[in-house]
C-alpha cells in the first residue's frame, strides 16, 4: 500500500474506531458528527473527504468486515465438514464481538447480516464439499442457503450477547447436530 492510500485507511480507521469508543457511552442516534470529530481527533473537512454522514462510518466498518471475512476464502475452502465451517466463521464473529455487540445493542447488526448473507450464499455456492446439498434447481438451493444463513446469523447475534458466551466448538456442534437432523427429518 502506497503511503497516500495508507494515510487515508489510517483516517477512516481513527474515525470508526471514535464511533465504536462513543458507542460504549451513547445510542447511535445521539451521538453527534461533533464527538466523533472530537474523540477521532480530525477536522470536518477530513472527514467529509471520506465519509457522507455518521450512517456512511458503519458501512464502511460493515464492508471491511465483510470484506476481512473473505479473506479466510482459502482457509474456509480447505473445511471438509460442515462443523468446520461453522466454528470458522463463529471464530471470525468473535475476533470481532465487542464491536458487534454494539452494533447489536444500537439495532444496526441487521445491516452487517444482510450484506454476510449475500457473502455466504455466494461463497457456499463457489465450492463444493461432502456436505453440500446436491441436485436441487438454483432457485431451491437459494431459498435453503437463505433460510439456513438467516437462521445462523439469528444464533450468531443471540450468542455474542450471552454474558459468558459459550465456546465456539459448543455452538459449531449444537448446529451441526441440528442440521443433521433436519436432513434426517426432511429427506434432504
Amino acid at each position: 500500500m502506497n503511503g497516500k492510500k495508507e494515510q487515508i485507511r489510517q483516517s477512516k480507521d481513527k474515525i470508526v474506531e471514535a464511533m465504536f469508543r462513543l458507542l460504549e457511552k451513547d445510542s447511535f442516534d445521539e451521538i453527534t458528527l461533533n464527538e466523533v470529530l472530537d474523540e477521532a481527533s480530525v477536522s470536518r473537512r477530513t472527514f467529509y473527504r471520506y465519509f457522507q454522514n455518521k450512517q456512511a462510518i458503519l458501512e464502511f466498518y460493515i464492508h471491511t468486515f465483510i470484506e476481512n471475512y473473505r479473506l479466510l476464502n482459502e482457509t474456509i475452502l480447505k473445511q471438509t465438514t460442515f462443523e468446520g465451517l461453522i466454528l470458522l466463521t463463529l471464530n471470525y464473529f468473535k475476533a470481532n464481538q465487542n464491536k458487534l455487540q454494539l452494533l447489536i445493542i444500537n439495532q444496526k447488526f441487521p445491516l452487517l447480516l444482510l450484506r454476510f448473507n449475500n457473502v455466504a450464499v455466494t461463497l457456499y455456492k463457489s465450492f463444493d464439499a461432502p456436505w453440500h446439498v446436491r441436485e436441487v434447481s438454483s432457485q431451491k438451493l437459494d431459498d435453503v442457503l437463505h433460510f439456513i444463513v438467516g437462521g445462523y446469523s439469528n444464533i450468531i447475534s443471540h450468542w455474542l450477547m450471552e454474558t459468558s458466551p459459550r465456546e465456539a466448538q459448543e455452538v459449531a456442534q449444537n448446529i451441526q447436530e441440528l442440521f443433521s437432523q433436519i436432513v434426517k427429518t426432511f429427506d434432504f
